[in-house]
């Protein structure tokens, strides 16, 4: 296990050739469709509404720009990656940088283990019942177990860095009774899919069974039913705050002000107090 920067040679060599790299963009075929579909309307635009000299004057850059920016998409998502494999090596960046250039601080980002130093690696899915007897499907970490030898040394010494209370650095990693944590919301190619990748590139990783579980909000809008005044328990707020990292907090902003008969806007602003009070433990309790 170490600790390395992002623009090391060693890493650039190692992302440049990795199979399995899990990456934050779009579906480069869709996104390069999408371009060019876009350009075609904008021509046809103008050759409607100016003249088609206009639209043929505009078609070779408009095309130039938009198929451009489309090929720096695809080359730049070589750097922004969250975890990617190579030669029995896992590279997991830390945290990402946000609005300020990587050279002002020297701080290592990338934490490169060995295959060895993993147990395993899993799937962590969670069924989501927001309301009714019909759950919402969220598969939403990797888990990885690192091996006895080196979980101290990652949650003593690497994740409990004072990062997470700057606010130029965005964390991409968690730390759960020691095992790392990766929540797949915006990243490519699906967590599942990844997964095959990195076992062609280490084949001794160990891929362990899915994790299941759920998060039931229905009990919750029951007692709220019979008594909207109530105040919500610290049990129901941390679900309602889970539910929210999750990506349902216009349903939620909906069905609460629904259940406690209050507007929507009164709703949206209690929810995000929700999210502040989690926040501030969470920052309280980094060492600092």
């Amino acid at each position: 296990m170490k600790l390395v920067r992002s623009d090391s040679p060693e890493v650039a060599r190692s992302i440049a050739s990795s199979g399995a790299r899990a990456s934050w963009n779009m579906h480069k075929r869709f996104f390069g469709c999408f371009t060019n579909i876009l350009g075609l309307l904008i021509v046809l635009s103008v050759s409607c509404i100016v003249s088609t000299q206009a639209a043929i004057r505009l078609s070779v850059p408009l095309f130039l720009g938009l198929n451009g920016f489309w090929l720096w998409r695809v080359i730049s998502s070589r750097r922004s990656w969250v975890i990617a494999g190579y030669q029995e090596r896992v590279y997991i960046r830390l945290f990402a940088w946000c609005g300020r250039n990587r050279g002002e601080d020297p701080e290592p980002d990338i934490l490169v283990l060995e295959a060895s130093e993993i147990a395993s690696m899993s799937v962590r899915t969670v069924e989501v019942f927001l309301n009714g007897p019909k759950p919402k499907i969220v598969e939403g970490w990797l888990v990885i177990e690192p091996s006895q030898a080196v979980a101290q040394d990652i949650s003593c010494h690497i994740l409990p860095l004072p990062r997470t209370l700057d606010p130029n650095k965005a964390t991409l990693v968690g730390d759960e009774e020691g095992r790392l944590t990766i929540e797949w919301r915006w990243w490519c190619p699906a967590l599942q899919l990844f997964l095959q990748q990195m076992v062609r590139d280490c084949p001794s990783i160990v891929i362990a069974h899915e994790v299941r579980s759920e998060l039931d909000l229905n009990g919750m809008w029951s007692g709220l039913a019979s008594n909207p005044n109530k105040d919500l328990s610290a049990e129901e707020r941390q679900k309602l705050v889970q539910a929210i990292r999750f990506g349902f907090g216009c349903n939620l902003t909906s069905m609460l002000a629904r259940y406690k008969h209050i507007s929507f806007r009164k709703a949206s602003a209690y929810l995000a107090e929700l999210v502040r009070e989690e926040a501030g433990k969470s920052q309280s309790a980094v060492p600092r």
